[in-house]
């Protein structure tokens, strides 16, 4: 993803303002929740998403919502189950983004997003990973 070129497209998306005025201390539980799962899933490893290694977002999100709800406020792992259902939220976010620009670069309009193979949208989203890890 790139930020338009265009001064006032750009203009229109206040990044600054957002990450460090509406949810500062959310956004601190997001990136806690980062630190521990890279320690868990690529312990001695710089921080990174190991995108192979859990793919199920949505029902994982659930399960941590599910926590929650229980009364279980934190994990095991010292973060919160809230945090780790919005990472998983975020995470299946980028990918579906990631599945929206893939399909435009294979041709296909962005209002249809089904466009591409699953072979394709796994080709692009290795691609993706791979480049990130570089």
């Amino acid at each position: 993803m790139s930020l338009p070129s265009d001064a006032s497209a750009r203009k229109a998306l206040p990044l600054y303002t957002f990450l460090t005025q509406y949810f500062p201390d959310a956004l601190v539980e997001l990136v806690k929740v980062s630190v521990a799962g890279n320690a868990q899933h690529n312990p001695g490893e710089p921080l990174h998403w190991a995108r192979g290694k859990s793919a199920d977002q949505l029902n994982t999100a659930m399960r941590h919502i599910f926590d929650h709800g229980g009364g279980c406020r934190y994990d095991e792992d010292g973060t919160m189950h809230l945090a780790k259902a919005a990472w998983r939220l975020l995470a299946e976010i980028q990918l579906m983004c990631e599945r929206r620009d893939a399909t435009t670069k294979l041709g296909g309009a962005k209002a249809n997003i089904t466009v591409a193979s699953p072979a394709e949208l796994r080709a692009f989203v290795e691609e993706k990973a791979n480049s990130n890890s570089q």
